[in-house]
């Protein structure tokens, strides 16, 4: 499964922070990592009620890389290999999880507070 966002404001934000020092770099990566949790809860969450897909739940783990994370099932691991008919469906049935739902109301929260930092890093 492969979904992604436009992150070169991200790296925009990132060189900038890195001009402003340490300090606002360690923020925003504390922003990023309670962003890519509450969007790897919110997968949890969505999928965790299917009695069918349900196990996909604990396959959901996120990385970090730097001001970005890699967040949703791991294929190969647990039941994570399913995620892809439960996202998409199959010859018989049609997919029903909306995989990206939980970073779309998270994304508004971690642009405004990285936003936040950036600004006060650049005063």
């Amino acid at each position: 499964m492969d979904f992604s966002i436009d992150a070169s404001q991200v790296d925009k934000l990132a060189i900038d922070l890195g001009r402003a020092g340490r300090k606002a770099t360690l923020e925003a990566t504390k922003v990023v990592a309670k962003g890519a949790l509450n969007i790897k809860q919110g997968m949890q969450a969505s999928i965790s009620p299917s009695p069918h897909f349900g196990g996909v739940a604990g396959a959901i783990s996120y990385d970090l890389r730097g001001l970005s994370a890699e967040i949703g099932p791991e294929i190969g691991r647990g039941q994570g290999s399913l995620a892809f008919i439960a996202a998409f469906g199959a010859s018989a049935t049609p997919g029903f999880w909306d995989y990206a739902a939980p970073l779309e109301k998270e994304a508004p929260n971690v642009a405004k507070f990285l936003g936040e930092i950036g600004a006060k890093a650049l005063e």
